[in-house]
């Protein structure tokens, strides 16, 4: 047996490796969880007023847990309204005002300007693409 036999299976098997890892970390990007909790839905926008006013109580005690942002800043759509920030789960958003709750925007699609329940502040759903 040469060397050339048994370098190339192995650089084969090295190099189908590296790809399927690739592969795995890409769809990481693109498939998305099913959010285990109850988040609390982001209210319609209606000719730029909140469509109700469900807004929810702004008690600690009834705050679900802040989420750490680690997008970097905010990007800014119309009228300087800012996007929220997409999430690890579907149909999940990052609020982009402080303390950043978690909203569940289904029904929704991307661009949509929706208003945070929490902060009272409006805000457009960031485009996610995800694969479920």
């Amino acid at each position: 047996m040469t060397i050339k036999m048994i370098v190339k299976p192995l650089l084969a098997l090295s190099a189908a490796i590296c790809l399927s890892s690739c592969v795995w970390q890409l769809a990481q990007c693109f498939v998305r969880e099913e959010y285990a909790g109850n988040a609390p839905r982001v209210i319609a926008d209606k000719n730029g007023q909140p469509a109700s006013s469900a807004w929810l109580p702004l008690s600690p005690d009834a705050l679900p847990a802040p989420h750490a942002v680690q997008s970097g800043p905010a990007s800014y759509g119309p009228g300087g309204v800012p996007y929220g920030y997409s999430s690890s789960y579907q149909n999940i958003v990052i609020s982009p005002y402080p303390p950043y709750r978690q909203l569940n925007y289904k029904g929704f699609s991307a661009g949509s300007r929706v208003w945070d329940p929490y902060t009272r502040k409006p805000f457009y759903i960031p485009a996610s693409y995800t694969i479920n």
